[in-house]
């Protein structure tokens, strides 16, 4: 025999005597975990082929399909986008949710909605030619029925951290990270199912989009450089939906916004972010400025504090979640604190003063990779603790602003220049344009 079926048949004795001594060992964890394995394995194999053959089933070109957040709200870009083309002519806009309060709201509102596994819901899935979303297909369709459509993604964000295909802790980041093999190929197919036939996403400026066909797995001429519509709310008063209490309105409002972090527990488990504020010292100086402080968490870490609730000038308002329009609230926000999280990339727009409160800044970058260095694209005071974050907001409040230019250069990383005006119009034309009529 020749060296290399020499090599084959050491290497398959060496597997058949480590599968007989593991099975020996402990056989009826083994044989659990074998049955586990290749169950796993038939079950996606069947799902792919289901999700392929409806590729075959024909697609409405008139019937897009509108959900953001995961199905659990109306809001975000595609709420803007929605508006726009339902008074479109010639389409059918139908929104999809998985949540009943949003679908009752919307039907007394007059929109077209429909229960994500509803039977209606699934036949509109499996019939509808475009979805414009704000997530991942599979966490907000179901994508072995919508998969044959075309899917254009605005995103929920213009964020710091890399996400999907470039991030390190997610599934498809963690096998494209992993060397060739077949096993990278195939958990690499299996995640290639949270995308439909053909793939759009929009960006908002020539950097960002520069990591986005990385990101998204789409070549570059699927990367729409087209801003985010949910952004027009800063520019027209006409767009505004819902109640925003009055004092947030017309007083002096500062708004503490930060972004979802867990390190080492599961999605929904609660923690109280920055809780370390001297929030005594806090409401001194706010009133002595007539400042209100509000609080806006994630909506995944949505726990209030009964010790701000001692507070008149501080409010958590953090439980409202889905009933507030966050855009809405950064409208009329005069001065933003935040950490990592997206939305001060859209307060840019606004020009006003952001202060940047990192007390975890070295446990969250060893948690997350960032598309920018951080320093590169924060404009404003970087703060580590209570006091720091206290005397750093006194010096905004008199009127000492030093970060102004900061603000305008990191402003044209993330948002182009005709990127930071309204563009949900032209979003909505482009896309009739340029991919239903195709």
């Amino acid at each position: 025999m020749s060296a290399i079926e020499w090599i084959a048949v050491i290497g398959l004795t060496a597997l058949t005597a480590y599968l007989v001594l593991r099975c020996f060992r402990r056989p009826r964890r083994f044989m659990r975990n074998v049955y586990r394995t290749l169950a796993r394995a038939v079950r996606r194999l069947c799902t792919g082929a289901v999700y392929y053959l409806l590729w075959l089933f024909p697609r409405d070109k008139r019937l897009i399909l509108f959900t953001s957040d995961e199905g659990e709200a109306f809001n975000d870009n595609p709420k803007y986008l929605f508006q726009k083309f339902i008074a479109q002519p010639g389409f059918r806009c139908v929104w999809i949710t998985r949540n009943a309060d949003v679908y009752d709201a919307m039907k007394q509102s007059g929109y077209e909605v429909c229960m994500l596994q509803s039977r209606q819901g699934r036949w509109m899935q499996l019939r509808a030619g475009t979805l414009i979303h704000s997530n991942s297909l599979k966490e907000e369709f179901n994508y072995v029925l919508a998969g044959g459509a075309t899917s254009i993604n605005c995103w929920h964000g213009v964020g710091l951290k890399r996400v999907w295909y470039r991030n390190k802790n997610a599934f498809s980041g963690k096998w494209t990270a992993q060397p060739p093999s077949l096993k990278r190929s195939y958990h690499l197919w299996w995640a290639g199912l949270n995308r439909a036939r053909r793939n759009y996403v929009i960006s908002t400026s020539e950097e960002v989009s520069a990591y986005y066909p990385a990101t998204y797995n789409v070549p570059m001429d699927h990367v729409l450089n087209l801003g985010q519509a949910r952004n027009d709310v800063f520019f027209d008063d006409t767009l505004e939906e819902g109640t925003l209490p009055p004092e947030f309105q017309k007083g002096k409002v500062i708004v503490y916004m930060p972004t979802y972090r867990a390190y080492n527990v599961r999605r929904g488990d609660r923690e109280m972010i920055g809780s370390g504020i001297d929030l005594e010292k806090l409401s001194a100086m706010l009133k002595k400025y007539g400042y209100t402080f509000v609080i806006k968490q994630h909506r995944f870490n949505t726990q209030e504090g009964a010790e701000q609730r001692k507070y008149e000038n501080i409010v958590d308002i953090s439980s409202l979640n889905y009933a507030l329009d966050p855009q809405l609230l950064l409208k009329y926000t005069d001065i933003l604190i935040t950490d990592y999280s997206s939305a001060y990339t859209d307060f840019l727009l606004l020009d006003r003063p952001v202060l940047f409160y990192c007390y975890d800044l070295e446990d969250y970058l060893s948690q997350w990779e960032l598309n920018f260095d951080y320093d590169y694209v924060t404009p404003g005071p970087k703060v580590f603790s209570s006091d720091e974050l206290i005397a750093a907001l006194e010096k905004i409040l008199q009127g000492q602003d030093e970060y102004e230019a900061e603000r305008q250069r990191v402003k044209r990383v993330f948002y182009s220049p005709e990127n930071q005006g309204p563009v949900a119009q032209k979003q909505m034309d482009y896309i009739i344009d340029n991919i239903i009529k195709r």
